[in-house]
């Protein structure tokens, strides 16, 4: 990671004599005594158990000396990377060879923490949910260890303490055997930091949505006369109210990201493979259906054919993965830029066959047209699918108008599924996850009912009814709240149940919609709380991987990529959908890291877009196709036999899902921001 431009005070401490090689090093620097580490808020004393960390009386935590290993010594050396930020590098001598070991840096709180996080993998223990995730701390009385390569910062670990919020973490590996762990263990009175080298995953290892396979233990030897070095960065600030502490430590974790982002094609040819891809590959006419299909699969005799209905979700669906409305919104833009009229007439199509068929009696709509042909049983109107097609039929009413076409059957679709809602909500605010056909609401737990709010703001807008305004800023304050509270929101993802990103970026849309109309600054405020939790699924980094394996051999970066949840370990594109609000943020903010993690953003989900001549793992892919998933650790990874149409083969890194959403959200970026030289 790349290092901060700033004073440093270095501290070295070694082995048993660790007391008289600390104060060694301050008689070097011209000091007669330890006041050289009094003259900063955070100070460092020996102790028999490490070196001790404090701010003023206040004790913050020790880094524990390491346990002794016959054959090797080893010390320390403590950097003052700035006011709160620490770089501790361990050099470890060997003095006989060694044929197996395992090396640790572990920094240990003074107080039990209140919140606890690896972010990306465990979020206060991932207790909210229905999902098989590891929960807690500990299976069978053994801590949880996970590989670098799960975290969005390498190794990264955050605790809130009584009074201190504690973020530790390792460098990025220069090679892929460097890989090393991280364990997180928060005890009644303490919580301990722990980096592992080298890498294990232990006592199992979580590699399928609510799988496991067994655990490892990498293997590192020494040779006699070697010197072995490890790193890890520690910041230290004091607690916030709402989890805001984190923003410190986010702010100088990101401050040291790699920056090393892929090159990717120009916006212009993005939004042209696009369309291509939805034209060629998704377009589909069934019945009474034109639309678009969710994406493609292989079938068995392994050739490209449009998802069957006989797979989970069906074909055909308005939003979430099939994204009918937003790629149909794309298409009538693409002919008001290109004159392109087969543009118009499938954009134009799509949008009367779900508007003409889907709605129902009470506002609702169906939103897997699978059930109109037949193929699906009754479904769950769920607020993820529902929210985009309310949001997308109001822009399409506009867009149809510019194109001369009348078509007030899509604001009066998008109104109908807006004053259900709002009739429907609670009086906490809450509005629901999903509904039946007529209307009752079968589940309201989670934030997914904010995939609402953004389209009710929108109603206010165009019909000046305070009503939907009302109603939004009572839903918003209800799942917003929830993040203060909980340090996470949750069930975004809807094949999962579990602490996720998707979730949270409704609450970012709506708190910038609400700032823009109120100019209420606390909406300000909260955009960038949401945008820091963000962050926590936000690879700051490039993984290192073997040369023979996918990420290498494509080229592939996880800078800039997102983790899906804490029930699905891999990285996707979907930070997509957020590009334009981070480009916002910035510009409202003056903070230029939102515009930086918008690009990373961009190219990190522009990766391997297919001009039609791309070929992964044997398997040529159409034109402007994108798969939607990475296994950027051991996701994947179960030792199965056989073909999958998802994958290709056993333990690939890229799958073979070549989604519907990435193009929808690609194009809908690009749709909804008026300068594309910014993502250049």
């Amino acid at each position: 990671m790349k290092k901060l431009r700033i004073d440093k005070e270095i501290f070295i401490i070694k082995g048993i004599l660790f007391l008289a090689v600390f104060i060694n090093s301050c008689s070097g620097s011209g000091s007669t005594d330890c006041n050289c580490l009094i003259q900063n808020e955070y100070r460092w004393i020996p102790t028999t158990k490490g070196m001790e960390l404090l701010n003023g009386k206040q004790k913050v935590g020790i880094l524990l000396i390491p346990d002794e290993i016959s054959g090797i010594t080893s010390f320390d050396k403590i950097e003052k990377m700035d006011s709160s930020l620490f770089k501790i590098t361990r050099t470890y001598n060997v003095s006989q060879t060694i044929d197996s070991v395992c090396l640790t840096i572990s920094f240990e709180t003074s107080s039990p923490s209140q919140y606890v996080m690896i972010p990306s993998v465990t979020y206060n223990g991932n207790n909210w949910g229905r999902g098989k995730e590891p929960k807690g701390f500990q299976h069978d009385g053994q801590w949880w260890t996970v590989s670098y390569r799960a975290t969005s910062i390498p190794g990264a670990m955050y605790s809130e303490g009584e009074q201190f919020a504690v973020a530790f973490w390792g460098g990025n590996p220069n090679r892929p055997e460097d890989a090393f762990s991280c364990s997180i263990q928060p005890e009644e009175q303490k919580t301990v930091h722990c980096l592992i080298f080298p890498e294990e995953e232990m006592p199992l290892c979580y590699s399928m949505r609510d799988k496991y396979i067994d655990g490892f233990r990498r293997k590192m030897s020494l040779e006699k006369g070697v010197s072995k070095t490890v790193a890890a960065y520690l910041h230290v600030s004091e607690v916030k109210p709402r989890h805001r502490a984190i923003q410190d430590f986010l702010y100088k974790a990101w401050k040291m990201a790699e920056y090393d982002m892929p090159s990717v094609y120009d916006p212009v040819k993005i939004w042209q493979l696009g369309i291509r891809y939805a034209k060629e590959s998704l377009w589909a006419e069934e019945g009474s259906f034109k639309g678009f299909s969710r994406g493609l699969v292989l079938d068995n005799d392994k050739c490209w054919i449009q998802r069957p209905s006989t797979y989970a979700g069906g074909k055909y669906s308005i939003g979430w993965t099939g994204q009918n409305a937003s790629i149909a919104n794309s298409f009538l833009v693409d002919y008001l830029k290109t004159g392109d009229e087969s543009s118009l007439k499938k954009g134009i199509s799509c949008l009367d066959t779900w508007a003409n068929q889907c709605v129902l009696p009470n506002g609702l709509l169906i939103t897997h047209y699978d059930y109109l042909l037949g193929q699906m049983k009754l479904e769950t109107l769920d607020a993820c699918h529902l929210g985009a097609a309310a949001f997308n039929f109001f822009e399409a009413t506009d867009l149809a108008k510019k194109c001369h076409f009348e078509r007030p059957n899509y604001e009066k679709a998008a109104l109908g599924i807006c004053r259900f809602v709002m009739e429907d909500q609670q009086e906490s605010g809450v509005y629901g996850r999903g509904w039946t056909f007529d209307g009752e609401c079968v589940v309201r737990e989670g934030t997914v009912g904010c995939f609402l709010v953004p389209p009710m703001i929108e109603a206010y807008r165009r019909t000046n009814d305070k009503s939907y305004l009302e109603s939004a800023i009572r839903a918003y304050n209800h799942y917003i709240e929830q993040l203060n509270e909980e340090g996470y929101t949750t069930a975004g993802a809807l094949d999962t149940w579990c602490i996720d990103k998707e979730s949270s970026y409704p609450l970012l849309c709506s708190a910038l919609k609400l700032y823009r109309i109120t100019q209420d600054k606390r909406y300000l405020d909260d955009a960038i709380h949401i945008s820091y939790y963000l962050s926590t699924w936000l690879w700051h980094y490039n993984g290192v991987y073997p040369s023979e394996e996918d990420f290498a051999r494509y080229r592939y970066k996880t800078f800039g990529t997102t983790a899906v949840s804490t029930q699905h370990r891999c990285v996707d594109p979907y930070a997509l959908f957020w590009v334009g609000e981070w480009i916002e943020l910035s510009e409202l903010t003056g903070d230029p890291q939102w515009k930086e993690k918008a690009i990373a953003v961009w190219r990190g989900g522009c990766q391997l877009i297919s001009d039609g001549s791309l070929e992964i793992n044997g398997f040529s892919r159409p034109a402007g196709s994108q798969n939607e998933s990475y296994a950027q650790c051991y996701w994947n990874f179960i030792g199965k036999t056989g073909f999958s149409p998802y994958s290709g083969r056993e333990n690939d890194r890229i799958n073979q899902w070549l989604t519907a959403w990435t193009g929808a959200f690609r194009m809908e970026t690009l749709r909804h921001l008026p300068d594309w030289s910014v993502l250049r």
